[in-house]
């Protein structure tokens, strides 16, 4: 079954960086959906209030104390001060997820705000044992491994070019990754573990 087009989901890459061709990195933005949509619409009403309610809390205490022109510096806190919280706030509902293979390494990164950058999967690439399209011909290896953590750095599950990679470290901890694959991480992939990646044609 063909997977629904979710948009346009890279926004950033530099495949190519370095000069390498064994080199891709890119970043994907979550999808805006579901229970993250909700929690960036409660986020931006939560902001809306802070606001409101310093307003009419400053409205309250000039009507009380009659602070007259006091009361414009102290109005223009309230904006202020919803900013702040934003800025503190805001990147914990603003997600993408990097995607880095470099010197034979690949690396997983959860992105905040376009800023904060939180590792979510760290191995050698010639430690996975599968990296597959995430396709009814591969899809029960991944739904029969027995993950300890799921890590899913990928716009949405019905992306384009849904992959997955299989990892068990020394511990005996196995870990599944899905990512969105372009022709460039691929190529990365392969050049490092040649018998573990399926390769498929993707739409990049």
């Amino acid at each position: 079954m063909a997977k629904k087009q979710v948009r346009d989901d890279i926004v950033a890459r530099a495949d190519d960086a370095y000069g390498s061709s064994n080199y891709a990195e890119y970043v994907v933005e979550k999808k805006v959906e579901g229970k993250y949509k909700m929690q960036r619409r409660l986020m931006l009403l939560a902001y809306l209030g802070i606001a409101v309610a310093i307003l009419a809390v400053v409205a309250v205490v000039n009507n009380l104390t009659k602070m007259g022109i006091l009361a414009i510096p102290m109005f223009a806190l309230s904006p202020m001060a919803a900013l702040v919280v934003y800025r503190l706030t805001w990147p914990a509902v603003s997600i993408e997820y990097s995607f880095t293979v470099d010197a034979s390494m690949l690396t997983v990164e959860k992105v905040l705000g376009g800023r904060k950058k939180i590792k979510l999967f760290e191995a050698k690439v010639k430690d996975l044992s599968l990296i597959a399209p995430y396709d009814d011909e591969y899809r029960s290896e991944a739904d029969g491994f027995a993950a300890d953590n799921r890590v899913e750095a990928v716009p949405a599950m019905d992306c384009y070019d849904l992959y997955f990679a299989l990892h068990t470290d020394d511990a005996g901890k196995k870990t599944i990754v899905f990512f969105q694959a372009t022709a460039q991480s691929l190529k990365a992939l392969k050049y490092y573990n040649s018998s573990a990646i399926v390769m498929r044609e993707t739409s990049r």
